[in-house]
């Protein structure tokens, strides 16, 4: 089987994983009682949209009440997002969101129609995936340490592409200039595909991206990968040394994904999706479905999961002020 197929066939068995505990167990005293939303601030068929789907299933056969998630798009998520901060906090209604909806967005645009922090109350995070630095064939560096060689004697020789502005790609790209101290010239794409499809072309020589839309590219060798943005190596890509082991420490980027609430939804209801979530997250089966997706699990309480957001605003402020980008 190859990567991509294997990363394909990954997301699809977690599907089958929704309904892992058995019968819904004892339910906190009225709650749920009526079908709950999950709004994703994407378009359907994604990342995101999928594990909110899959997550929604698991949660729905646990508390007894349909999940029905709906999709509303627009202003790089902040529609969507800002319609669950709106919401009543009955614990009916929950955002499923990324890394940007939480610690990026609010430095992207001058304005948001909701507070990121006062608005929304973070309730569980279930997955990330990994930023890895893959460059073209055509690029002569076959390590981390040649290929910042190669851009410090060459600096702006180099076109790194993206899945457009404000992007993880795109922001991941700019903290490895900023930690590398080198110079690239930056072409953004609308979404990732367009983009490793001129990376294989070799129109544009660098991508900071996932390793699920590289995965087929990177097996048929008109890619090759460098190093991967994690604290450790990745389970599909062995071999691949993170940034830290191959010279370039503090090169750490992810899009994490996750469920939030309004503020002042009830810390009972949080509580318990949060258990429950971290209950499927952390199944052995879930965990192996997760690796042929190339995402990696996560799990936090409520509390750990606050204080995680907390340090990821203040990293990527740091990188939005350092990348000069504006999205209004």
């Amino acid at each position: 089987m190859t990567l991509l197929a294997a990363g394909l066939s990954g997301l699809i068995a977690l599907a089958g994983l929704t309904t892992l505990g058995g019968s819904a167990s004892a339910q906190t005293p009225n709650w749920p009682t009526q079908p709950i939303r999950i709004v994703v601030p994407s378009a359907a068929g994604g990342t995101t949209d999928f594990l909110a789907r899959v997550s929604g299933e698991f949660l729905s056969s646990r508390l007894g009440q349909p999940v029905i998630v709906e999709n509303n798009t627009g202003a790089g998520g902040n529609v969507g997002t800002s319609m669950v901060a709106r919401a009543a906090p009955d614990g009916h209604t929950f955002g499923f969101i990324t890394t940007n909806n939480l610690a990026i967005n609010q430095f992207l645009f001058k304005t948001l129609p909701y507070d990121p922090i006062k608005d929304l109350t973070p309730v569980a995070i279930v997955a990330e995936a990994p930023q890895i630095l893959v460059v073209s064939k055509n690029v002569p560096a076959q390590t981390l340490k040649d290929f910042i060689a190669l851009l410090k004697a060459k600096p702006n020789s180099l076109n790194y592409a993206s899945a457009g502005v404000g992007t993880t790609p795109h922001l991941a790209a700019v903290q490895f200039m900023r930690l590398a101290d080198v110079q690239m010239t930056h072409v953004p794409y609308r979404g990732a595909a367009p983009a490793v499809t001129d990376l294989a072309s070799g129109q544009v020589e660098v991508l900071s991206v996932g390793a699920a839309p590289v995965a087929g590219v990177m097996e048929s060798g008109h890619v090759r990968a460098l190093a991967a943005a994690t604290k450790t190596r990745m389970p599909l890509l062995p071999n691949l040394p993170t940034a830290a082991e191959a010279g370039l420490p503090g090169f750490e980027s992810t899009t994490w994904f996750g469920l939030v609430a309004p503020a002042k939804t009830p810390a009972h209801i949080v509580a318990r999706v949060n258990g429950l979530l971290r209950e499927w997250v952390t199944d052995p089966k879930v965990k192996e479905r997760y690796d042929r997706a190339y995402l990696l699990p996560m799990s936090m309480s409520p509390d750990e999961l606050t204080k995680f957001v907390a340090d990821e605003v203040v990293k990527w402020e740091k990188i939005v002020a350092a990348a000069g980008v504006k999205m209004d």
